[in-house]
C-alpha cells in the first residue's frame, strides 16, 4: 500500500508522467493521495525490483462506498507505457479485488474511455466486467496529454466480484472465454470503419458489433477531426444501444468491437 507521504508524492509523479501532465497538475496530487490512504481507502502500487531500486509500474486508487451500499468505486489506476503488456494492470486489480472482498464488499465500479480498445479489453474480456451506462463528457474539460482535449465520454464499468465469469477471469490459470454471444457465428456490425472513419450501418435485432480505432491516441495526434468524429458516432450508437436495453457482453480484440446483444438476442 502507498501509506506514507514519501509514497503519496511518487504516485503523485508517476499519475502525471502516465496522464503526460505537467508536475505541478497532477491527477491526483500527493497530499490527496495521503490523505485517502489515511483514511482506508484503497491505494495500491504495483513495484519493479530488478535492478535493487523499486521502481513504481502502477498505481491504483479506489474509495469506499457510502454507508449501508457496501461497494467500491476505483476513481484511477495507470500503468507505465513501458510495462505495458506485462500484467501489471491486471495484477493491481486482483489485489483490489482481494482487498475488497476481505472488507466484505463484492463489487467494484470505476470509469474508462470506450474509445481506448487496450481498456475495453481488459476490462470487459479480461476482467469479465460489464457496463450498462454511457457518461458523455462526465468529467468535463480535461487538460491531461492523453485526452487532449477531447469530451471525456466514460462508460461505468461494474466489477461483480463473486460473478462466475468474473471468479473464472482471476483465475491466472485460465484464460477468459468469450461469451456465448460474443462467440457466435451471426453478428452484424452496426458501428464500422472505414479508412479512419466511423460509418453507421443497418444491423437488426440480435448479436451486434460496434468498432472503435484500434489506436485512438495515435488517431488522435494524427487526425484530430477523426478522433472527434469517432467521439460523436460511439456516443450516438453505444449510448443509445445501452440506453435502450442492449446488453453489452465482450469486447471482441479481433474485430475491435464492442459485442452486444438486442432484441431477441437479448
Amino acid at each position: 500500500m502507498l501509506d506514507s507521504t514519501a509514497s503519496g508524492h511518487a504516485c503523485a509523479r508517476f499519475l502525471c508522467e502516465v496522464w503526460q501532465t505537467e508536475p505541478d497538475r497532477p491527477p491526483l496530487a500527493g497530499d490527496v493521495v495521503k490523505a485517502m490512504a489515511d483514511a482506508g481507502s484503497y491505494v495500491a502500487g504495483a513495484f519493479d525490483e530488478a535492478d535493487g531500486d523499486a521502481r513504481l509500474l502502477g498505481a491504483c486508487v479506489g474509495l469506499w462506498g457510502p454507508p449501508g451500499r457496501p461497494g467500491m468505486h476505483s476513481h484511477i489506476a495507470g500503468v507505465h507505457v513501458g510495462a505495458r503488456g506485462r500484467d501489471v494492470g491486471y495484477a493491481l486489480k486482483l489485489d483490489q479485488r482481494a482487498h475488497a472482498l476481505e472488507h466484505g464488499v463484492d463489487r467494484i465500479t470505476w470509469t474508462f474511455d470506450p474509445l481506448v480498445a487496450r481498456n475495453a479489453h481488459f476490462n470487459l474480456h479480461k476482467l469479465g466486467g460489464t457496463a450498462d451506462t454511457y457518461l458523455p463528457d462526465y468529467y468535463g474539460p480535461l487538460s491531461d496529454g492523453l485526452n487532449a482535449a477531447d469530451e471525456s465520454d466514460r462508460l461505468m464499468l461494474r466489477w461483480d466480484l463473486r460473478d462466475e465469469r468474473v471468479v473464472a477471469a482471476c483465475d491466472e490459470d485460465d484464460e477468459p472465454t468469450p461469451t456465448p454471444a460474443s462467440a457466435g457465428p451471426t453478428r452484424r456490425t452496426l458501428l464500422d470503419i472505414d479508412g479512419d472513419r466511423p460509418v453507421t450501418r443497418q444491423a437488426g435485432e440480435g448479436t451486434v458489433l460496434v468498432a472503435i480505432p484500434p489506436d485512438i491516441d495515435l488517431l488522435r495526434a494524427r487526425q484530430p477531426s477523426a478522433a472527434r468524429d469517432w467521439r460523436l458516432a460511439l456516443r450516438d450508437t453505444l449510448g443509445n444501444l445501452l440506453a435502450d436495453g442492449a446488453r453489452l457482453v465482450d469486447f471482441d480484440r479481433a474485430a475491435c468491437a464492442y459485442v452486444l446483444t438486442r432484441g431477441e438476442g437479448r
